[in-house]
């Protein structure tokens, strides 16, 4: 059975409980075969081999912020399908501009950025990293357009090949003892694969559409239209990706690549498992609920329904490792991983919250309150450099931790409650 008669089979064609049980299936499979090899990667490689792939994927995760400028976001708001193709030409020119313009600065400050983020014996990384940055970026466009377009079966295959194109080159590095390297280069084949995966499907459902909108007057005029985006929107989540991201390459700064490690593995012991659900959540809630607010519906009970139930699902996992993270990670990941286990029990209360907020975060998008949240992520971002800084001035990582994670609590909290409040108001104004 195709993993879109998968779901159709559980609910009606085409419905809200469909398109999330097809991506679900896939998102399944996927975070399985990551959750499977976790424990054999961490008898394979150090908690070093971990933090430089960490510092590499906190690069790749600040600069694939910004490198389709949210035109892959935009895409879905349109009525109009050619308006949507435009704007998807738009997300994959930026692509290209943006990364081949990290590459040329990869090339003329290389010395400088091997000095900063000390990876002399990585050099080559520097220049692995727009390679990854492309296909991540040109990814991400293919995957909001299936969305748009409900094909949602799309993005499950290629979730599920980037999941086993991972698994099978770190697997085979790890036994080689390539080290970070082997870690990294996973990663890389990873988002070849799953680029390559569905464009090919893109290609053989939607080429026409996109053909006839490849027109650069149009997407000059669509790419003007939507420029709160990439004014407002790319910027927010540039700032929301270095707030997430800085603390691990702080951790790194100050205490050493092995810390650095058991904070990823930390981070990742927790993501993997709530991905499996939000990857899917994402996508089909973002096209619901932009559906909903075009249509004139009710966007603030969709709003109360899905936050309360996010938090609903999270509470038991979230009190588990509160109470026995460090066992769980020593007896899942082995007994040096243990360290990992104490910071996941303080990281849990952040991400939680994160794991809860995506309706709040996506419809702010979809309402165009960029600019507020730009200002919000602006102090997100200053007191959690403020958190890891104190936590390194004082020798202590595990303090920079719970300092970090509770700034999350905070801003977290006020986002889902500061755009709860508009969506009612919003409800009373149109009653």
């Amino acid at each position: 059975m195709k993993l879109k008669q998968f779901g159709q089979a559980y609910a009606p064609k085409g419905s809200f409980r469909a398109n999330l049980i097809t991506l679900m299936t896939g998102t399944a499979i996927a975070q399985m075969i990551m959750v499977a090899i976790s424990p054999v990667l961490t008898r394979l490689f150090a908690p070093e081999a971990f933090g430089a792939l960490g510092v590499y994927l906190s690069l790749l995760a600040i600069s694939g912020a910004v490198v389709t400028l949210r035109y892959d976001q935009a895409l879905m708001l349109p009525k109009n399908s050619e308006v949507a193709a435009a704007l998807f030409w738009s997300s994959i020119l930026s692509v290209a501009a943006i990364s081949g313009f990290i590459f040329l600065g990869c090339v003329l400050f290389f010395k400088q950025i091997i000095s900063i983020l000390k990876l002399r014996d990585l050099s080559i990384v520097i220049f692995l990293l727009p390679v990854s940055l492309f296909f991540f970026g040109i990814y991400v466009t293919l995957n909001s357009w299936s969305t748009r377009q409900k094909k949602f079966g799309r993005s499950s295959i290629s979730q599920v090949v980037r999941s086993l194109s991972i698994a099978a080159v770190q697997i085979f590095s790890g036994i080689l003892k390539t080290g970070p390297m082997g870690l990294i280069g996973g990663a890389l084949a990873g988002d070849f694969l799953a680029a390559l995966t569905l464009g090919r499907l893109v290609k053989r459902d939607d080429w026409p559409i996109l053909k006839r909108s490849f027109c650069l007057d149009k997407i000059k005029n669509v790419a003007r239209q939507y420029r709160d985006f990439p004014l407002f929107s790319s910027t927010q989540n540039l700032l929301n990706a270095i707030s997430q991201n800085i603390p691990l390459l702080l951790l790194a700064k100050f205490f050493g690549p092995a810390v650095a490690g058991f904070y990823v593995l930390g981070v990742r012991g927790i993501q993997i498992p709530m991905n499996f659900f939000l990857t899917s959540l994402r996508q089909v809630f973002f096209q619901r609920a932009s559906e909903l607010h075009n249509q004139g519906g009710d966007t603030y009970a969709l709003f109360k329904r899905t936050t309360l139930q996010l938090l609903a699902m999270v509470a038991v996992p979230a009190l588990t490792i509160i109470l026995f993270g460090p066992r769980i990670f020593a007896f899942v990941l082995g007994r040096k991983w243990v360290i990992a286990g104490e910071y996941a029990r303080w990281l849990i209360l952040w991400l939680m919250l994160m794991f809860a907020n995506v309706p709040a975060v996506l419809f702010a998008q979809i309402c165009r309150k960029q600019k507020a949240v730009l200002i919000q992520d602006i102090c997100l971002l200053i007191f959690r450099v403020l958190a890891i800084v104190i936590g390194g001035r004082r020798g202590n990582p595990l303090l920079a931790v719970v300092l970090y994670s509770l700034v999350g609590v905070f801003f977290n909290l006020f986002i889902i409650f500061w755009v709860g409040n508009f969506l009612r108001k919003s409800k009373g104004a149109q009653g």
